[in-house]
């Protein structure tokens, strides 16, 4: 085997590997469809790196993004090679802001990184969930006229900001502070402009937030939900994640995948008719880690 960086010529082969591992690396493969593998002036691009056969495939894969999250994926091996851990690091890095990956083998690379110690924000093993879109389980009241999904951009940005500012810091441990408005407001102008967020309209007010973190012609990943804490517990958001899945399906797309460590929403997404997959790891950072200083430093 062979591990390097991974340049355009490998984009089939990358591509190839990543499909055959769909549910547990949706990022990267939105990521690998819309800015390809060499780095560009393109908010997706990142550094891709490979452990190469003979024949050119790839049997996994990690990269880093320009925000400094890296995701990994090894298809069947439970750990990530030493030898691409070390074609990683050598390579002039970002920071790294977090590690995403299936769980033991994220988890076993942070200990590669010397980060099993480091301060996070989260650093949760979520249940990994998939669904057949053919098999979604649709709620009962889903297509009543009560109910309206719109894109999000009809929603007040205001509104948009303090909900996804609320789930980043429920959900994903981020701390209030200056720095979290301007990461949401970026995200939100990516997702307006993508088209990939929607909302749920009853009564004329916005009362729940769905959208897709990845989305390719054959799956989509659910993310961010939210509801504020004021409509939960009513079905808003599983209502709006079935009719999300239901447009979705309208355009050809074969399966759903998601994570939550959230037992309520654990239980909306399985009467959804989403199974088990197993887990995913989400390791954010509470402070980037610059890896090429710390190792400098360990050798000093």
């Amino acid at each position: 085997m062979q591990y390097r960086k991974l340049h355009d010529a490998d984009f089939d082969a990358a591509n190839a590997f990543l499909a055959s591992h769909a549910a547990t690396c949706m990022v990267l493969r939105g990521n690998l469809r819309t800015a390809g593998i060499e780095r560009r002036r393109h908010p997706l691009s990142g550094s891709w790196f490979g452990e190469v056969a003979k024949d050119g495939s790839i049997h996994a894969i990690i990269a880093q993004f320009g925000n400094g999250n890296v995701f990994i994926e090894t298809g069947d091996q439970p750990s990530v090679p030493k030898g691409l851990t070390e074609v990683f690091l050598a390579d002039p890095l970002k920071p790294v802001a977090g590690v995403f990956g299936r769980a033991d083998v994220a988890q076993g690379f942070l200990g590669q990184l010397r980060l099993e110690d480091a301060l996070y924000a989260i650093n949760a093993s979520d249940v990994l969930y998939e669904l057949d879109l053919h098999k979604l389980i649709v709620p009962q009241n889903a297509r009543a006229d009560d109910f309206q999904m719109v894109d999000a951009e009809k929603i007040e940005r205001n509104t948009l900001l303090r909900w996804l500012r609320a789930y980043e810091i429920e959900a994903l441990g981020a701390e209030d502070t200056p720095a979290l408005d301007s990461k949401i407001a970026s995200r939100l102008v990516n997702a307006l402009d993508a088209r990939s967020m929607w909302g749920l309209i009853v009564d004329g007010n916005a009362v729940s937030l769905s959208g897709f973190n990845a989305a390719l012609p054959d799956m989509v990943q659910v993310g961010p939900v939210w509801t504020p804490p004021e409509e939960r517990s009513k079905g808003y958001a599983r209502i709006l994640v079935a009719k999300t899945l239901l447009a979705a399906r309208a355009r050809g797309v074969k399966g759903a995948v998601l994570s939550t460590d959230n037992e309520a929403a654990a239980k909306a997404y399985e009467a959804l008719g989403f199974e088990k997959a197993g887990r995913y790891r989400l390791a954010l950072l509470k402070t980037p880690v610059n890896l090429a200083l710390m190792l400098e430093e360990a050798q000093l």
